[in-house]
């Protein structure tokens, strides 16, 4: 993995303007080593927002640093993780993004070459697994990747390996691992979008939702490269744009991925990567709950039964006027939503069912547990189709559609005159 760090330099130089003063070798450490938080507080290193980082290694060329060492936000909780300095502070990997540690804890870099972060009550939080593999050093590369090495300067383990949101330009996305981040959906408090890497190509996914979408390639591959210009190879999957500097893509709250580039110590957003292939109504948490899609706008099925969560953001979604009880099951009621189908097609061919429209209302009518119902009409057929009931469980997102072929119900709770 060094001599890949050696080209990647040779690459930055080449193809990027820069002044070779700038550019410094690999930031290292031996076995054995270790770190206490609680002794690194004069390392801090203030970033332009609130964050800073207590710095292990660092590695800098160009205009810009990349620091590995205890990253935090409030001083309080750290994340043993990869930063690019700057005003925003990209954050492009962690060790423990989910499990956040206290100033008492301790990295270890043990003798048996094994890197360990322990808790105050000496809990293995995280480890790399490398004992006894004939580790004999730490560096951080090029373009932030944290390389444990042998004697023949090899990688034994990286952290371009385990992705956690975000690659790096020359990473590359390999089966058995993926990248994910929790949704900033409020329907789902630990929703998750993924981006993985399949035999055929890319899935998309949001659990628990059920929803995935595939991009497929003609050339199968264990693993899609983040190259300059490209992403998804063999074959190019996505084309980016070329890079004049340092790029990295982050699977972002909302489900889109999108594609950075340092400037200097800014990083700027160059290309919503997905967006490409998808549409707005594509994305599971575009309008939120009961929300439909419409040319890049959220809207309510009926503002008669219907209002937006929040009023200020649609994209929450929108909420029953009177919702349906299942006490008094008699009071409910199916209304039409027109000029809708199911945001997502996929979803709805993997999960629908045969039957008539019929059937497909009252059985969500008799079903507690059912929102809301979907009926796409069978052409070679006079009353039968596909029928999607929608539970909480599910996206209850609709999608502007005027073909004609699809059916949209929504239960509400009649409301009765006194």
């Amino acid at each position: 993995m060094l001599h890949f760090d050696m080209l990647m330099a040779i690459i930055l130089l080449l193809g990027f303007s820069l002044h070779l003063n700038d550019v410094a070798q690999l930031s290292a450490v031996a076995p054995p080593s270790s770190w206490k938080i609680s002794n690194m507080q004069l390392q801090r290193i203030n970033m332009h927002n609130v964050s800073s980082i207590l710095p292990i290694l660092d590695h800098r060329i160009m205009s810009y640093r990349t620091y590995f060492g205890f990253y935090t936000i409030d001083g309080h909780s750290f994340i043993l993780s990869i930063v690019i300095f700057g005003p925003q502070a990209p954050v492009i990997w962690s060790a423990n993004p989910d499990n956040p540690v206290n100033r008492d804890v301790i990295l270890k870099f043990t003798r048996e070459g094994d890197l360990q972060l322990h808790d105050e009550n000496g809990t293995m939080v995280w480890s790399t697994a490398t004992t006894s593999k004939s580790v004999t050093g730490m560096g951080l590369g090029v373009s932030g990747n944290l390389v444990l090495f042998n004697q023949d300067n090899s990688s034994v383990w990286q952290s371009f390996d385990h992705p956690t949101d975000t690659l790096v330009m020359g990473q590359s996305l390999c089966m058995g691992t993926n990248l994910s981040v929790m949704t900033s959906n409020t329907k789902w408090p630990s929703g998750m979008v993924y981006l993985s890497a399949q035999w055929s190509g890319l899935l998309y996914s949001f659990q628990p939702a059920l929803y995935t979408k595939l991009f497929e390639t003609n050339i199968p591959s264990p693993c899609s490269d983040f190259c300059n210009g490209s992403f998804g190879l063999p074959e190019k999957m996505f084309s980016l744009p070329f890079a004049k500097s340092l790029q990295f893509m982050r699977l972002e709250p909302d489900g889109h991925l999108r594609l950075y580039e340092m400037q200097g110590q800014d990083c700027l957003m160059v290309l919503d990567v997905l967006s490409t292939k998808m549409s707005f109504s594509d994305y599971p948490t575009a309008c939120g709950d009961y929300g439909v899609c419409s040319k890049g706008q959220c809207s309510c099925p009926s503002f008669s039964n219907f209002k937006f969560q929040n009023e200020q953001q649609p994209t929450v979604g929108c909420i029953p006027l009177s919702s349906p009880s299942c006490n008094q099951a008699q009071n409910n009621q199916l209304i039409q939503v027109n000029n809708v189908s199911y945001f997502s097609n996929s979803a709805f061919l993997l999960l629908a069912s045969s039957t008539s429209e019929n059937v497909c209302k009252r059985s969500c009518l008799t079903d507690c547990d059912c929102k809301a119902v979907v009926f796409q009409k069978n052409v070679y057929s006079s009353d039968g189709g596909y029928c999607l009931l929608l539970s909480d469980s599910m996206a209850i997102l609709f999608a502007d559609d005027s073909s004609n072929h699809f059916s949209a119900f929504v239960k509400v709770e009649e409301i009765q005159e006194k």
